[in-house]
């Protein structure tokens, strides 16, 4: 069956519609053909751009974009329910955490590939909820990495029940501090280191659940050479969870532009994890999880800073924001082209 093509004015558009043609200006290719339309497209279209109609595909809807939409609704729901957990943590400690478990069953259960788990913490972050989400980020991206690690399924449900609650200690933290968008002060900051021992004293007192959790919660923020809190441990002496957890925490962290903002690139994070690795972060488990990661990039379209899409081919670990690209029928290198960079992904 022939599928149907309409013309539409820029705001008649819709994400997962598919352009018909390349779209042209002043001979400049802003959407090539049979792209894929996406928010962060149609945002660019029409903040920059004075344009005609556009033909798309009108039934078509990306079953990735799809995918990727419906899980980030499921995630807010859980994200809604580990709320009700945190907020009621005398029933938390009475029930030994059942429903703890039911929402690290719900993150572990997910049918979804996990390419469309790692797009949509990567496209979405966890920005306006910096305790709940980011706790769902978290638990998913530490079991992503426990998984290539090989870890065992007793291991493996110990590591997601520990990510998913790390930052339970903040439900005792002023809220004007732990919902902050501006960067803490240094006294703010000595509050919000407390959220360790404050979520491990928490949790200890919970019975029949695992002694490693709880480990695990406290040393989150140690880090290899001694520079984390609150013991100052070193390398060995870091539980193996905490060294997981902290690199999906910093990751989403950074990802989200909390407290730092990114100004170079998609790729910054990735960048700094593996800068982090060779004094702060377990090199082993960063150096896995950046390789891993990266397969997932492979194939996404990108914005260039001429605001032309193209396709990501592939990538050089020791200069990630600098990948081989493929526009339309030319393959570039950027590491030999300075004057290109990629400002943005495109999901």
């Amino acid at each position: 069956m022939k599928r149907k093509i309409v013309q539409l004015n820029i705001d008649e558009l819709r994400p997962g519609m598919v352009v018909v043609n390349e779209v042209q200006q002043n001979r400049k290719v802003l959407i090539a053909k049979d792209t894929i339309l996406t928010e962060s497209i149609l945002d660019q279209l029409k903040n920059l751009y004075i344009l005609e109609k556009i033909e798309v595909y009108e039934e078509y809807k990306s079953n990735q974009y799809k995918a990727i939409k419906n899980l980030e609704h499921k995630f807010n729901e859980i994200s809604f329910s580990l709320q009700q957990v945190y907020m009621n943590i005398n029933a938390l400690q009475k029930n030994n955490i059942r429903e703890v478990k039911e929402l690290c069953t719900k993150i572990q259960n997910e049918k979804q590939e996990s390419s469309t788990i790692i797009k949509n913490v990567v496209f979405y972050g966890s920005k306006n909820d910096p305790i709940y989400r980011h706790c769902i980020n978290v638990a998913t991206l530490s079991n992503l990495i426990g998984k290539w690690i090989g870890l065992e399924e007793n291991k493996l449900n110990l590591l997601t029940y520990a990510a998913i609650m790390h930052d339970i200690g903040k439900v005792k933290i002023d809220s004007k501090i732990t919902k902050k968008i501006k960067p803490l002060t240094v006294s703010e900051q000595e509050v919000m280191q407390t959220h360790c021992v404050l979520g491990y004293n928490i949790i200890k007192d919970i019975n029949f659940l695992d002694k490693s959790v709880g480990q695990a919660i406290l040393m989150h923020h140690e880090r290899e050479d001694g520079s984390g809190y609150p013991l100052g441990l070193t390398g060995d002496k870091i539980f193996d969870f905490s060294k997981i957890i902290a690199i999906a925490d910093v990751f989403d962290l950074l990802n989200s532009n909390r407290y730092l903002k990114l100004s170079n690139g998609p790729f910054e994070t990735i960048k700094i994890i593996k800068n982090e690795s060779f004094s702060k972060l377990d090199y082993k488990y960063c150096d896995i999880f950046i390789k891993n990661l990266l397969n997932y990039y492979i194939g996404e379209n990108v914005l260039l800073n001429t605001d032309e899409i193209c396709q990501i081919i592939q990538m050089d670990i020791n200069n990630l924001e600098r990948p081989l690209i493929l526009k339309q029928d030319e393959f570039i290198d950027l590491r030999q082209h300075k004057e290109l960079y990629i400002k943005s992904l495109i999901v």
